[in-house]
């Protein structure tokens, strides 16, 4: 669903997309649970951002977060897992790939038992537009029919998933008909909005600028904001 509005008086349309995201799991880890991972209870802003670029992303554009619709009951599952402690080491592949590809990896040696509590049966409507980063030089609405095309025929440049990899997420645009079972409000708590990348010659992280083409080192502050949600409803903007 496409609908423009009106931002504010004197100021062109906007464009604002529903789409709908569903699927049977979904893991957005508190930050504070990272050694046994706790969800959310919903989606959070950044991890809609995360599925709207697996399905169409160019440098010039960023979306923006309006609001995010719960259709379904919130609903919790409790599991373990057997997880990998190490994480994948560039610098040990380039070294086994010297080597004649010769290396090995024992998991039995690494793993450990980890309780994860996650989302189940999860569905949301995510409202949104698109805005231009600094060096973009063609207007918006040159990517919306990008956007609707590739929606439409269920293409992505990744699979979408809720969180985790092992949780696919599936999308179409919302309609009418899709409408939130909750009712009554839910306070969420703090929750991540955005996620800023800051230019820091100390950082620890690094991303190729989209300007430039250069890979840039810095370091990621997030951008949180105070959730709650009334009758299934999460304003964000």
């Amino acid at each position: 669903m496409v609908c423009l509005i009106n931002s504010k008086a004197g100021t062109p349309k906007k464009a604002i997309m529903k789409i709908k995201f569903w699927g049977d799991y979904g893991l957005f880890t508190r930050p504070e649970y990272k050694a046994e991972p706790h969800t959310y209870s919903i989606m959070t802003p950044t991890a809609a951002i995360g599925l709207l670029q697996a399905i169409f992303w160019k440098p010039e554009i960023r979306y923006v977060i309006h609001r995010i619709v719960v259709l379904k009951p919130i609903r919790t599952l409790n599991m373990q897992r057997n997880m990998g402690q190490s994480k994948q080491s560039f610098q040990t592949a380039k070294k086994w790939m010297k080597n004649g590809g010769k290396g090995h990896y024992f998991i039995n040696e690494d793993r450990s038992q980890q309780n994860h509590v996650i989302l189940k049966d999860i569905a949301y409507i995510v409202e949104f537009n698109l805005d231009l980063e600094p060096h973009a030089t063609e207007p918006a609405e040159k990517y919306i029919p990008q956007l609707k095309r590739r929606v439409d025929g269920g293409q992505c440049f990744k699979q979408p998933y809720f969180g985790c990899r092992e949780y696919p997420a599936f999308f179409t645009w919302a309609t009418n008909e899709d409408q939130s079972q909750l009712k009554g409000e839910m306070d969420l708590g703090m929750m991540p909005k955005a996620l800023h990348f800051v230019r820091d010659p100390k950082g620890s992280i690094s991303w190729r600028d989209p300007a430039t083409k250069n890979y840039v080192k810095g370091k990621v502050i997030p951008e949180l904001f105070h959730a709650r949600m009334v009758d299934g409803v999460v304003n964000i903007s």
